[in-house]
């Protein structure tokens, strides 16, 4: 093994020359072949430029005098140095093959990349991102003292001043707060869904940066179909939140309040999960580190400063 690019390249791979038979070459792969899979066999010319590409099963049917390259599969799906990550996973799912061959500039073969080998890195990197979303990194266990607080820090400070600000808030609007008590039974809870779908919105983003599937000429219409999504979802959760309250505090103020808040709170959220990661991404800032903590923080701010402002509103309206 040896690392070309972003893929170990297999050199345990069979090539042929074009101008052996079948019976040679099927001679050949019974000295050659070990225990390891082999999927295929490739067809190269006295240069090994890569000239086709021959399943086992083919080879095996063929007549025993008759030269490779009258039967071998010219149509090749190959892989190149440079060649990103994506691009090779993306070859994987349109091919469907086992294996892919790795070729050079000019056409010599390099060795191969397995199915295996791809699927397993993207696991690795899944469970990575996966791990970065919240604060963390696979690595930080080798990394030093230093390194992992580096890593951990900025989320907590992120929380640090958005809880903050969120106390300052509920501070300001305490009058509020005391005429209604029944007002703060729901602030988890929209703070809660805020989060939830903020969450939810921006792992889709995030995840369609990675795999480049999310183009930004895209945006407006990612945008726009998010926002579809999370006025639905709006509507059952806002209104379903109503029903429930008004006979259990018999508070027509309460419910509306909290159903539209929690309206508003999902289309904030859905729209900051949205576009916050592809802002960072076009500041060339990593969005699967950076996103959450900022989702999270302006969200909770935003729905908050809502929901007090309009129960200032509903009360001097209802005259409570």
């Amino acid at each position: 093994m040896n690392q070309f690019f972003d893929y170990e390249i297999d050199f345990n791979y069979i090539a042929l020359n074009e101008k052996e038979t079948a019976h040679e070459a099927i001679e050949k792969l019974r000295k050659v072949v070990s225990e390891d899979q082999v999927f295929y066999a490739y067809v190269v010319d006295d240069y090994r430029v890569l000239k086709g590409v021959l399943p086992l099963r083919k080879l095996l049917i063929a007549k025993q005098d008759r030269p490779l390259n009258e039967f071998m599969i010219e149509a090749i799906s190959c892989v190149n140095p440079k060649m990103s990550k994506e691009e090779v996973g993306e070859m994987f799912r349109t091919t469907k093959f086992m294996a892919l061959p790795v070729v050079d500039d000019a056409g010599r073969i390099l060795g191969t990349i397995t199915l295996k080998k791809v699927t397993e890195d993207i696991r690795e990197e899944s469970a990575d991102e996966a791990m970065k979303l919240h604060g963390a990194d696979i690595s930080v266990f080798k990394a030093p003292f230093l390194s992992r607080l580096r890593v951990k820090l900025p989320w907590l400070i992120t929380t640090v001043i958005s809880g903050l600000i969120c106390g300052l808030i509920m501070h300001l609007f305490e009058s509020s707060l005391a005429k209604i008590i029944a007002l703060s039974f729901f602030i988890p809870l929209i703070t809660a869904m805020g989060e939830s779908v903020g969450g939810q919105s921006s792992a889709i983003v995030i995840e369609g940066l990675i795999l480049g599937r999310l183009k930004e000429k895209e945006m407006a219409k990612i945008i726009s179909k998010q926002l579809l999504e999370g006025a639905v979802m709006a509507l059952v959760i806002g209104t379903g939140v109503s029903l429930v309250t008004i006979p259990w505090l018999h508070s027509p103020l309460v419910a509306v309040l909290t159903g539209v808040t929690l309206f508003i709170t999902v289309l904030i959220a859905t729209l900051n999960g949205t576009i916050i990661p592809m802002i960072l991404k076009k500041m060339n800032i990593n969005p699967v580190v950076s996103t959450n903590p900022l989702v999270f923080a302006i969200t909770d701010i935003m729905v908050l400063l809502f929901y007090f402002s309009t129960a200032i509103l509903l009360m001097r309206w209802m005259k409570v």
